[in-house]
């Protein structure tokens, strides 16, 4: 994530593209009313962990997830964001609790680059487990 740890200290970047993919991680990753005092930041991207995934649901995803990105991550364009269909996401774990996200976006004066990533819930959660 954004905030690391490396030989004690904070780890720093230097680089335009790590700071970017970072920073599309992060708006992707969080969900919203985690932020304090800024309660409208994140994309809710873990909600879509627990629903049956169908092309409206993703199509709807990705036009409020490019808003929020748009919003709040600065020189930096998302020019496309996919879904693995969870029944293709063998190769990142388990389907049902598993999802991968693949987002195409442009720094200025740089060409389009492409940063992928999964989302997994920390556990198989069914209706049957116990909460």
């Amino acid at each position: 994530m954004p905030f690391n740890f490396s030989g004690g200290r904070v780890g720093t970047t230097s680089s335009p593209t790590v700071a970017a993919e970072q920073k599309i991680i992060n708006v992707l990753t969080t969900n919203q009313y985690e932020r304090v005092m800024r309660h409208r930041y994140g994309a809710n991207i873990n909600q879509l962990l627990y629903e049956s995934i169908d092309d409206l649901s993703i199509a709807d995803f990705i036009v409020d997830a490019k808003q929020e990105a748009s919003d709040n991550i600065s020189r930096t364009d998302i020019l496309n964001i996919k879904l693995t269909p969870p029944d293709t996401v063998a190769s990142y774990g388990n389907s049902e609790t598993t999802l991968g996200i693949t987002v195409v976006y442009r720094i200025p004066l740089a060409a389009p680059q492409v940063v992928s990533f999964r989302v997994a819930a920390p556990g198989i959660t069914t209706e049957d487990t116990s909460i």
